[in-house]
């Protein structure tokens, strides 16, 4: 854990992360703030409402670097994708090929592990320092606190549905850090829970820039973020009245729409709650765009291609399937893959942000929510995501399991490679193992082996070997 791992001398890690992530920061034209000066440490960075807002946005910045949790080669959508069904992996490197058969067992490594403490860590650090610090404008002061309890509970959600059960990690002391041991899922998602609602209240419902000034640029988290999240989280734990309730502050939220497909995916489109801009936009608008476009055969630059399995999902006549599905045919082989991003070239304008939260979802969660109530009018809801995607309205069985099955395919279709959201629905309907399992089950059908361990993901060793106390996963 990066947090356990790497902060042996507190004051001087603390320093070089708070630097490197601001450094990082003022190199992007999207954080408006002067590279700091090598005195700059400590509790001075939280002295001044430029580099304080710094460090927020240099994690957003790092987050969407390359090799990182959003980044198209090493990110939790691509390695959840290929674990799942839904794209094909053409590259023999050693985790592409772990998480493409479903056995991490032979390596543990730190995959998200690191990059999730590390996040938690300046979480953390900025709530200390914000905390601490007299200087700071009270606006600023409030919105750094609200995306610092937003972003702990981001990275939280998607640490305890990988790997089962997290430590909680609220300060930045590696002598209390480097013993904590997990708490149970219940416990995550409680502290989940508190952040957002704390967060809710902390944020506005205005985005803002990094000189903390209003602007129509979606990349800094606002109170829309938090409800995102919150509606996703309570969906999770099967909390439906809540789950629809805070789907529904979204959906009727004027700022938000379901823009026609093609502009889904554009930087702050109507249906943007929360994106990514690009780290190195000299490089390219996204990763996702930039790995997934396939020129040539995939294999060592551009490593997967679509399954069979996702395409054949698509009804005939449904927009999204020529739409944001792209092919390419080498060698007598036709190749499908992800188009969402359209924009693959490097050194070109910037028109697409690296979607995290949008509003199709907010409808899926509420229509789930009303499914699982019993409520009839989950079948508006479905209807809205279909009509948009040019499909007629649902016309199947009105009983609760066939409403769920068709929001579950409509789930498959709608978000596709983002986010690991087919694997997490596979695991959380408990449908991951009856679609893995067995000789004709997906994991062989990939070449790999299929084992109930395989639904989390193990603990890097290190960490395990730093604190005994965490203990490994079941099964590695």
């Amino acid at each position: 854990m990066f947090a356990f791992t790497y902060t042996r001398n507190k004051k001087s890690v603390i320093a070089t992360l708070l630097l490197s992530y601001i450094g990082f920061a003022a190199c992007k034209q999207a954080v408006e703030v002067p590279a700091p000066t090598s005195s700059l440490v400590g509790s001075a960075v939280f002295s001044d409402n430029k580099t304080a807002t710094a460090v927020m946005t240099g994690l957003y910045n790092t987050m969407h670097s390359p090799a990182n949790i959003s980044d198209g080669t090493w990110s939790i959508g691509k390695y959840m994708a290929t674990a799942a069904d839904e794209l094909h992996n053409h590259f023999i490197g050693v985790a592409a090929t772990q998480f493409y058969k479903n056995d991490l067992s032979s390596n543990p490594g730190t995959y998200f592990w690191e990059h999730f403490f590390k996040f938690i860590y300046i979480a953390n650090s900025t709530l200390e320092g914000v905390e601490k610090s007299a200087s700071l404008k009270p606006a600023v002061q409030q919105q750094l606190k609200g995306e610092a309890r937003f972003m702990r509970a981001f990275i939280n959600f998607y640490a305890v549905n990988l790997y089962g059960t997290i430590p909680i990690v609220t300060g930045t002391d590696y002598t209390i850090n480097n013993k904590l041991p997990r708490s149970s899922s219940q416990e995550v998602y409680k502290f989940i829970i508190d952040d957002l609602l704390a967060a809710q209240q902390l944020l506005t419902n205005e985005y803002l820039s990094a000189a903390n000034l209003p602007t129509s640029e979606k990349i800094r988290p606002n109170k829309a973020a938090a409800t995102a999240l919150l509606a996703r989280v309570y969906l999770y734990l099967n909390d439906w009245k809540n789950a629809g309730l805070q789907a529904t502050a979204l959906i009727n939220n004027t700022g938000y729409g379901l823009p026609p497909l093609n502009s889904v995916f554009l930087k702050n489109s109507q249906e943007a709650i929360w994106q990514l801009a690009s780290a190195s936009p000299v490089f390219t608008n996204t990763m996702d765009g930039f790995y997934y476009t396939l020129k040539m055969a995939p294999g060592i630059s551009n490593h997967n291609s679509m399954t069979d399995w996702l395409f054949n999902a698509f009804e005939a006549g449904d927009a999204r399937k020529t739409g944001w599905v792209g092919s390419l045919t080498a060698g007598g082989t036709t190749y499908r893959f992800a188009s969402k991003y359209k924009n693959s070239e490097r050194s070109s304008a910037v028109t697409e942000y690296f979607m995290v939260f949008r509003l199709a979802e907010q409808y899926l969660i509420r229509a789930e929510a009303l499914a699982q109530q019993g409520i009839a009018t989950a079948v508006d809801d479905l209807d809205k995501i279909r009509n948009r995607a040019g499909l007629g309205n649902y016309n199947g069985a009105m009983d609760k399991a066939s409403l769920l099955k068709a929001i579950q395919h409509e789930r498959q279709v709608e978000l596709f490679t983002e986010w690991g959201h087919r694997w997490f629905d596979l695991k959380r309907t408990g449908a991951l193992n009856a679609l893995m399992a067995g000789t004709t089950g997906i994991t062989a059908l990939k070449g790999g082996q299929w084992n109930l361990n395989d639904t989390i993901l193990p603990l890097p060793l290190t960490e395990v070997t730093i604190n005994p106390r965490l203990g490994q996963n079941k099964g590695y």
